[in-house]
């Protein structure tokens, strides 16, 4: 092997491995949305709950190796992180906080 094919593979690996990290990325940001939106159903069950902020949470992939889980909800962040009158309701970081350890998993895996 000369040296002008070691770096055809190193160009060959490095889009595979792009890939291979879009997919992870795409995929567990999709597992954290369902999740959020699972924590959202379960949490929100203080008897004046009506469905929409669960309703309102999305994956938005914004590019190959970028996408996040958003509430277009416009008082999300107060459920999230609670006010002064209101203790918070956990539902999108207790999402967050369980898929942060799959996805390292997950790149640990891929270079390993």
């Amino acid at each position: 092997m000369d040296l002008d094919d070691l770096i055809d593979q190193f160009d060959r690996m490095h889009d595979e491995i792009e890939d291979d990290v879009g997919k992870i990325v795409k995929n567990n940001t999709i597992e954290m949305t369902k999740e959020t939106v699972g924590n959202a159903e379960k949490r929100f069950d203080k008897g004046y709950a009506t469905g929409y902020t669960a309703r309102n949470i999305e994956t938005d992939v914004i590019d190959k190796l970028h996408a996040k889980t958003i509430s277009k909800s416009e008082h999300s962040g107060y459920l999230n992180y609670g006010t002064r009158f209101m203790s918070a309701t956990w539902f999108l970081r207790d999402a967050y906080l369980n898929q942060r350890e799959k996805v390292h998993k997950d790149l640990k895996r891929l270079v390993e």
